[in-house]
């Protein structure tokens, strides 16, 4: 549960640092979704691929929506790991 409400307050910081490019996160524990707004022509296939260059999996789920699904004895620290690869992969977007 600990890991899983990290996760999802650490996205929700980033939803508010990168408003122009996410929607929203949703899902339970360390299942995690992550919208992409309408209004830009980013697809969750754009992010997968600069993802893919940090060393970071993530699944598209749709064309507007990745998905996080990190192993569920992930420690802490690599949570704070996978949220630092996912904001450089936002960077990088734009």
């Amino acid at each position: 549960v600990q890991r899983g409400n990290q996760l999802h307050n650490g996205l929700n910081h980033l939803l508010g640092k990168y408003s122009n490019i996410l929607g929203e996160a949703r899902g339970s524990g360390l299942i995690q979704g992550i919208e992409i707004q309408e209004n830009t022509d980013l697809t969750a296939q754009d992010i997968v691929k600069v993802a893919l260059k940090e060393k970071l999996l993530l699944v598209s789920a749709g064309p507007k929506v990745v998905r996080m699904v990190p192993p569920l004895n992930i420690s802490s620290k690599e949570v704070n790991e996978i949220l630092k690869r996912f904001e450089r992969c936002l960077k990088t977007l734009g």
